[in-house]
């Protein structure tokens, strides 16, 4: 995902400076960042992904229904 970015003077939404880079993906959607004040169109976005880190959780361990058997066993031997 290669962007190409572009000073185009657009407004930044919070401290209203010109001085904003517009990105253009080839993906056919946009983001603009303010150096001045650090604004990021896609901060919520990121936000997220940090947030839900997509970690695998384990199932339970199985619990038989049978209860183990009260005698010894025997490792088989081949």
């Amino acid at each position: 995902m290669d962007a190409e970015g572009f000073h185009e003077r657009t407004p930044c939404p919070v401290c209203e400076s010109e001085d904003t880079v517009t990105f253009y993906y080839d993906e056919g959607f946009t983001e603009l960042e303010c150096p001045a004040c650090g604004y990021r169109s896609d901060a919520e976005e990121i936000a997220a992904l940090h947030r839900f880190a997509g970690d695998v959780l384990e199932k339970r361990r199985f619990e038989p229904a049978i209860p183990d058997p009260k005698f010894p066993l025997r490792s088989m031997k081949a």
